[in-house]
């Protein structure tokens, strides 16, 4: 979990270095030919697009898929990096109950707080997806519940 913050505060600390350039970039405009503005403005584009490619593939890569029971029995350690896959059965004010059968009213909702990095896409209901992000214990009802760094639709 530390190194998944440490890797989201230098992509922010980062974009954030980028945009001071790009404001610096502007006043030194006038005294630059267009094309080269251009083709600078791509390149700090595509490095960002990288950065973060490359940021949504470490964390996808270090993450452990689960599976409820595992999480039901205690078997997973809080802000360990994990993924689970299931089916969107609730939306509640930025949060996703989540089951691996939504047909099975006995099984629990694994509820999952979206703190998506990038774009952001509504999930309806009913739809399949792989959530990557931290498992944080419980919540206030003793339902697990985990943060989502990245979501993806299946």
């Amino acid at each position: 979990m530390k190194k998944a913050v440490i890797l989201l505060v230098a992509s922010i600390m980062l974009a954030a270095c980028n945009n001071e350039d790009k404001s610096e970039n502007t006043s030194d405009s006038n005294k630059k030919p267009a094309a080269t503005e251009s083709s600078q403005e791509q390149s700090g584009s595509e490095t960002a697009d990288e950065e973060q490619v490359g940021l949504e593939e470490g964390l996808k890569g270090d993450s452990t898929e689960v599976e409820y029971e595992d999480i039901a029995k205690g078997d997973v350690p809080a802000n360990k990096k994990v993924s689970f896959t299931g089916t969107v059965f609730k939306v509640e004010e930025g949060r996703y109950g989540l089951k691996k059968d939504i047909t099975d009213s006995s099984e629990e909702v694994l509820w999952v707080d979206d703190l998506r990095l990038g774009e952001r896409t509504e999930i309806p209901e009913g739809t399949n997806v792989t959530v990557f992000g931290s498992y944080t214990d419980t919540d206030e009802q003793n339902a697990p519940k985990m943060r989502a760094v990245f979501i993806d639709m299946n």
